[in-house]
Order: C-alpha cells, then sequence, then structure tokens
C-alpha cells in the first residue's frame, strides 16, 4: 500500500513539473515572439515616419482693378513620402477663399478647392523639381447677359502643374521654409481666360 502511494506519489509530481516546464517554456516562447512582434512594429513605424514629411502653404492676397476689389486667403496642407531620398510622392489639398466686390452689388464669397497628387525630385540641396495632376472646383461670378444679374457658379477643372522650387531646411529635415513657382498648362492653353499661369507659393514643412 505504502509503495502504491510513493509511486502514484511520484507520477502525479513528475507530471506537475513538466507541466510547469512546458508551460513556462511556453509562456517564455510567447514573451520572445510578442517582443519581437513589437519590436518589428517598432522599426517599421520608426523608418515610416523617416520617410514622411510634411508641408503647409499659406497665400494671402489683395486686388483692385475697373471697379471690382478682392480679398483672398489660402492653405494647402501636403504630406510626401520618400520612395527613395531624393524623390517624393503625395497628397496635396487646396482651400482658397475669396471675398469679391464688384461695384454695385453685395460682395460675394468664393470658395475654392482643389485636390492632387505631387512628385518631387530633389534636385540639389534644397533645390526641387514637381510635378503635379489636381482635381479642381472654382467659384466664379459670372453675370446675365439679358438681366444684368451677376451670380456665382462652380465648375470642375483639371490643372497639371510643372515646377521648380528651393525649400530652406536644404533636405536636412526639421522645420523649414519653402517657395516655388509653379507653371499651370490648363490656363497657359485656355484662350477663354485672362488668369495668369503661373502660380507663386510659399509653404512651410517638417522632415522634408
Amino acid at each position: 500500500m505504502t509503495k502504491y502511494t510513493f509511486r502514484t506519489s511520484l507520477i502525479g509530481l513528475l507530471i506537475a513539473v513538466f507541466a510547469t516546464v512546458s508551460f513556462a517554456q511556453s509562456t517564455t516562447f510567447l514573451d520572445f515572439e510578442d517582443k519581437k512582434k513589437k519590436k518589428k512594429k517598432k522599426k517599421e513605424e520608426t523608418e515610416l515616419k523617416q520617410k514622411l514629411w510634411y508641408g503647409a502653404g499659406i497665400g494671402l492676397g489683395f486686388s483692385a482693378f475697373n471697379g471690382q476689389s478682392a480679398f483672398g486667403l489660402s492653405v494647402a496642407p501636403m504630406v510626401g513620402y520618400k520612395i527613395i531620398p531624393r524623390i517624393s510622392v503625395g497628397p496635396r489639398v487646396s482651400l482658397a477663399y475669396t471675398s469679391q466686390k464688384v461695384y454695385g452689388y453685395k460682395a460675394f464669397q468664393l470658395l475654392d478647392t482643389e485636390i492632387g497628387a505631387f512628385l518631387r525630385v530633389h534636385a540639389f540641396r534644397g533645390f526641387f523639381l514637381q510635378g503635379e495632376i489636381a482635381q479642381g472646383w472654382d467659384q466664379e461670378i459670372y453675370q446675365n447677359t439679358s438681366t444684368g444679374e451677376i451670380f456665382k457658379d462652380s465648375k470642375p477643372i483639371i490643372n497639371p502643374y510643372v515646377g521648380i522650387g528651393y525649400n530652406y531646411s536644404g533636405g536636412q529635415g526639421g522645420l523649414g521654409q519653402e517657395i516655388s513657382l509653379m507653371y499651370n498648362f490648363r490656363i497657359a492653353n485656355d484662350i477663354n481666360t485672362n488668369q495668369t499661369p503661373l502660380q507663386f507659393r510659399l509653404a512651410f514643412t517638417y522632415g522634408f
């Protein structure tokens, strides 16, 4: 009876030890895998952050001619992803508010929006070349030739840009400023507008 009890206890003890060791090994393995996954995820997030840069363009203007005056304010956020250190792609959004006054009429509040994508080549030091294609919706003032009534309306347009610029961060990352001169091919080829195809941009950047 004593031998049987001792044998049973010994078997039970061995099973308990084996189960404890197996559980400890499984827990250690899971902890190792979990730490490995977290480390890999953190590395990927760090690499992604290093490849991203951010920008925000701003604009402010006033003009007056031929019985009309206009005040404008615009903002254009953008995000760039560095495919390689010198080539970036990303989205750009532009919102432009204009308050336009025509003699004899109340002021018109106009809002132009634009959503596009750009490709930027960091050429030399802070200089860069940029191509861009954007879908825009411009609000404009029209006059009914029969009644003389002036009204505003919007229409969708496609704006292809090509331009050159300079970033004052010099491609070293951190905070920076940039200026660029873009050429709009749609405006250049539109015979029914007196707008200039040249667009001057001023922006602040981070991480470029």
